[in-house]
This record gives structure tokens, C-alpha cells and sequence, in this order.
């Protein structure tokens, strides 16, 4: 939207400002005009990466199933994909990846009011221990927030699982979250199962209009359904 104000303005409104008969005005306002349209790209620039980002998250969303999977994401592919996880849980995501890696929270979540900070750890193999709880326990106090949520593609140390006992902490291993992607596919998949489909009216064969559902009101048949042409009187096709 910003981007539209800017081409109208840089188009329209500049050069109605600098309407004039001097040479100096017509060559500043044919300048506005021509600058115009690479002016708004570079404003429209931002908003068409995010979208492909998102397009990005949620076709990874779509094909992660396995621990390789996981293993084999760039950390950073790895925080969108925890971002786009609970942006489909009806979160509303904010997340910065363009930080260096382990920077402290990578993603703020906030719904019905509350919120939940987010830390991610892309690690194979170490476990995620008491150390880093720590300094993310007071960084949950320091912020105010509801939760902390801790997401790592291995394990947690039992030390760590003590010391977050009674605080408010989620742990969300490797196990954990594949399993979290796979309930989001299966609602997802349930969602489209259930979506209801037109039913094709059958077609009369002598002038093809549509057959519709009637019901006898005299005779014999009187209380039976029937299929008539949607043309009777013209066709009185039945069957």
C-alpha cells in the first residue's frame, strides 16, 4: 500500500507541486514521473520477499517428517520452520532471520494476549543443558512474558528438565516436533477431506437440460421420488 502512495504522489502530486513555467520545474517534475515506478519497487521489494519466505516455511512445513530432515536444515530454515509452525496455530509470529545464530530469543509469539517467546537450537548432537536455561529463564523475568518455549532438533539434559521444573518453560525436543508437524498435516488433510463438493445434477438425455428430485403427488406411485426434466412442460422426460 505504501509503495502505491508513493508511485501516486511521485507521479501526480510532486508534479502538480512544481507546476510552473519554468524549464526547471517541467525538468524536476518529468524527473519525479520517471523515478516514480523504481521508487515504489524498492518499497513493494520487502513485502514480495516476506511473502516468498512464507511460501518458503510452509512448502518445508508441508515435507518435513524424519530426523534427517531436521538434521539437515540450515539453522535458519529451522527457526522458519518453528515460526510457520505456530503461525498455523494462530500465533501471531514475529521472528528476526537475519541474526547470527543462538542470538538470544529468535521468535515472539502473542495470542489471546499473552506472550510466549521462542528459542530455537539447531544441534545434532549435544543436548540443550541447565546453562542455557538459565540465562533464558532471566531473559522470560527481564521480558515479562507467559511462557518460554525451548525448541531444539535433539534433547535436553535432565538437569536442564529439573532446574525448569515449576517455571514456566516448554521443552519441545526433535521427537516432539516432528510429531507437532505431523497432527498440523493431518488436520490440514482433514480440513480438504471434508470440504463439501457440488454434486453434478444428472442430465436429461432427450434435450439435456439438468434432472431434478421430485416427488409424486397422485397415482400408484404417489410419495415416491422421481427424476424429471427441469424443461416440463416442453420435456417430460421422467425416469
Amino acid at each position: 500500500m505504501f509503495s502505491g502512495v508513493i508511485y501516486i504522489s511521485l507521479t501526480s502530486l510532486v508534479p502538480y507541486i512544481l507546476s510552473g513555467d519554468s524549464m526547471v520545474s517541467e525538468g524536476l517534475a518529468n524527473a519525479s514521473r520517471t523515478l516514480a515506478l523504481p521508487f515504489a519497487l524498492i518499497f513493494l521489494l520487502p513485502a514480495a520477499t516476506s511473502l516468498l519466505k512464507r511460501h518458503i516455511a510452509r512448502n518445508r512445513l508441508t515435507k518435513t517428517a524424519t530426523f534427517e530432515h531436521l538434521y539437515k536444515m540450515h539453522w535458519l530454515d529451522f527457526e522458519a520452520l518453528v515460526g510457520e509452525y505456530y503461525r498455523q496455530k494462530g500465533f501471531n509470529v514475529s521472528q528476526n532471520l537475519n541474526q547470527a545464530p543462538d542470538g538470544g530469543v529468535d521468535i515472539e509469539l502473542r495470542k489471546d494476549g499473552e506472550l510466549h517467546l521462542v528459542q530455537c537450537k539447531h544441534w545434532k548432537a549435544r543436548k540443550v543443558g541447565v546453562k542455557v536455561l538459565r540465562e533464558l529463564y532471566g531473559v522470560l523475568l527481564d521480558r515479562q512474558a507467559d511462557r518460554m518455549i525451548v525448541v531444539t532438533s535433539g534433547d535436553f539434559t535432565a538437569d536442564a528438565i529439573s532446574f525448569a521444573n515449576a517455571k514456566q518453560f516448554e521443552f519441545i525436543n526433535g521427537g516432539k516436533l516432528l510429531k507437532m508437524i505431523n497432527e498440523t498435516k493431518q488436520v490440514s488433510g482433514n480440513e480438504i477431506a471434508h470440504t463439501p463438493t457440488k454434486t453434478q445434477s444428472p442430465i436429461c438425455p432427450r434435450c439435456k437440460s439438468e434432472l431434478v428430485l421430485r416427488t409424486a403427488k397422485q397415482g400408484k406411485h404417489r410419495g415416491s421420488s422421481f427424476y424429471g426434466c427441469s424443461s416440463f412442460p416442453n420435456c417430460r422426460y421422467i425416469e
